[in-house]
């Protein structure tokens, strides 16, 4: 059989490369609550606050509250427990990592007659997002199988574009650069025999017609009335991301008149993320490859996929802000964040393994193949965010501050590394993600001069759109496909996110230490795959797993203020 001699394949050198998705759009964009052990216990309600070395990267005229000098540190372990829900049982997974969440320094020079001008500047580190979470889980209710999605991906594809010919003559594999190369987990899933086309005989011959079946068969009758019952089966995943977002700001701000308070920054980005991903499935009655061409009825024992992906780089943004203090005891601030400009390089790769056998006639089919390196840049422009805060000080030893975030997810956009747009995955960026709303509310109490309690609670609205957030449900099937990129086909849809915080602080003779407790709970939901119309001519849910992040932070910061 050709796909036994296929093996080649892996040793093709990458020509081209496939765009992102908006799902890499969202991941890539996200940002949390970090900072500083004041500001996380707070929080985060800092926007009309500021004199907080974190504020350099959200209202950055908190820069200008500043009557001193500051400098600190802060340092975070992070507790991370991540459960899979699927239909018969439930999977968590756990991890701890120590983080450097925070460093600066904040330099002052007061003027004026009563010292009432003043001039800040900054410098600030600040990790913005720790991409840090694996699930793992099982899926036994299966409609379909991730073969029929490629299958359903490659109709229309003449099957000798899909594997190197007798004299290794390279075809198109893995060039998408050329709009006529097939999709890469067409070729893999080809040469895997895990999507097979069927044939045609004529004058005695069999050829392999451009219309292509998956591992999974929806039963019926065959051509002499007999009844064929369905493939039955059950599929596992797992996903596992690293990595961080991190941001250097460089501030400058100032006062007027104790009254007005002015600040600018520039924000520059590196982002190192990765993630793998392995789904596997086990197929009773299934549409396995057959000799010399086609399909038959047989077992898949395994059909496992495995995809990895990184994607590094480097970024800057531009914030400007004001607070005004109309008196002592009321502020009110407002911040505005440019999208920020990333450059970013990607290189990925993936493999299958598969095992097929029939009983009769008696055949078996197994093996492994290799996709080449992935490797190609482009850019990216997160969303645009505005904020908004109002803090009153009451009875001089309390602070209650309230604020609100928009964060314009429908507005990213990605683009090739030459500065073109990739039109088509805006349009679904668009459709797929919408504006956040974030609520933040944070209080301080004075118990002593020296002693602060602190609480706060957040709230983040989902990103996920309505189309995308019921494209894998009943009611919805039929109304859209979900555009992945690259080897993995799986995305996941975010709900809302909360945060409940606690904290501690104490000051003596300049140097002031302050403790930080933060819960952030967070459901989705897992799709193996898009929904896709199958062979049948029916549009088919894919498998999926609800998911929890739990994560808990303990920070701790040390500073001094002189």
């Amino acid at each position: 059989m050709k796909k036994l001699a296929i093996s080649a394949l892996a040793l093709i050198p990458v020509i081209g490369a496939a765009a992102q998705s908006p799902v890499d759009a969202m991941a890539l964009s996200q940002t949390e609550l970090r900072g500083s052990a004041r500001f996380m216990s707070m929080a985060g309600a800092f926007t009309a606050l500021g004199a907080d070395i974190s504020a350099l990267g959200q209202n950055p005229a908190g820069i200008g509250m500043y009557r001193g000098s500051d400098i600190g540190l802060t340092l975070g372990i992070d507790i991370n427990s991540n459960t899979a829900d699927w239909d018969v049982s439930q999977n968590t997974e756990s991890n701890t990592l120590a983080n450097l969440n925070n460093a600066g320094y904040v330099g002052t020079m007061l003027f004026g007659q009563n010292k009432d001008y003043s001039i800040s500047w900054g410098f600030s580190y600040n990790r913005l997002y720790r991409f840090n979470r694996t699930y793992s889980g099982g899926l036994a209710n299966m409609e379909t199988s991730l073969s029929n999605y490629i299958a359903s991906l490659t109709d229309g594809v003449d099957p000798s574009l899909l594997w190197m010919s007798d004299g290794n003559k390279p075809l198109y594999p893995y060039d998408n650069y050329d709009y006529n190369a097939p999709d890469w987990m067409s070729i893999l899933y080809y040469n895997s025999g895990m999507i097979n086309p069927d044939v045609e005989y004529q004058n005695g011959d069999v050829y392999e017609t451009d219309a292509y079946r998956g591992l999974w068969q929806h039963g019926g009758t065959n051509e002499y009335g007999n009844r064929i019952d369905p493939s039955s089966g059950t599929a596992n995943f797992t996903i596992r991301e690293r990595g961080h977002a991190d941001e250097y700001n460089i501030s400058i701000g100032g006062s007027i008149m104790n009254l007005v308070y002015w600040g600018i920054g520039v924000g520059i980005t590196d982002l190192d993320f990765s993630q793998e991903y392995w789904y596997n499935e086990q197929i009773d009655r299934a549409l396995v490859p057959a000799f010399p061409a086609g399909y038959q009825l047989g077992t898949a024992n395994y059909s496992n996929l495995y995809a990895f992906k990184k994607i590094t780089g480097s970024g800057a943004n531009f914030k400007i802000g004001a607070i005004i203090k109309p008196i002592n005891e009321l502020r009110i601030g407002v911040a505005v964040h440019t999208p920020t400009y990333y450059s970013l390089s990607s290189s990925s790769y993936g493999k299958t393994n598969f095992d097929f056998k029939t009983v009769n006639p008696s055949y078996k089919f197994n093996g492994s193949e290799l996709t080449p390196w992935d490797e190609y840049q482009f850019n990216l422009n997160t969303p645009w965010k505005l904020m908004a805060g109002v803090a009153g000080v009451i009875g001089g030893r309390a602070i209650l501050s309230v604020d609100y975030e928009y964060d314009a997810y429908g507005d990213m956009k990605l683009k090739y590394d030459d500065g073109m747009a990739m039109s088509g995955v805006n349009d679904n960026i668009t459709r797929y993600y919408k504006a956040t709303n974030t609520i933040r509310i944070g209080a301080e109490y004075r118990v002593t001069p020296r002693f602060s309690v602190r609480a706060g609670y957040s709230n983040v609205s989902t990103a996920s759109g309505k189309d995308l957030e019921n494209a894998n449900t009943k009611s919805y099937l039929g109304t859209m496909e979900v555009s992945t990129a690259g080897m993995n086909p799986s995305y996941t849809v975010n709900n809302g996110t909360r945060y409940i915080t606690l904290g501690l602080g104490y000051k003596v003779s300049g140097f002031y230490f302050d403790l930080a407790y933060v819960n952030k709970h967070r459901t989705s939901t897992f799709n193996a795959f898009t929904p896709f119309v199958d062979y049948d001519g029916v549009w088919t849910m894919a498998p999926s797993a609800k998911l929890t992040d739990n994560s808990s932070q303990i920070v701790a910061t040390i500073g001094y203020r002189f």
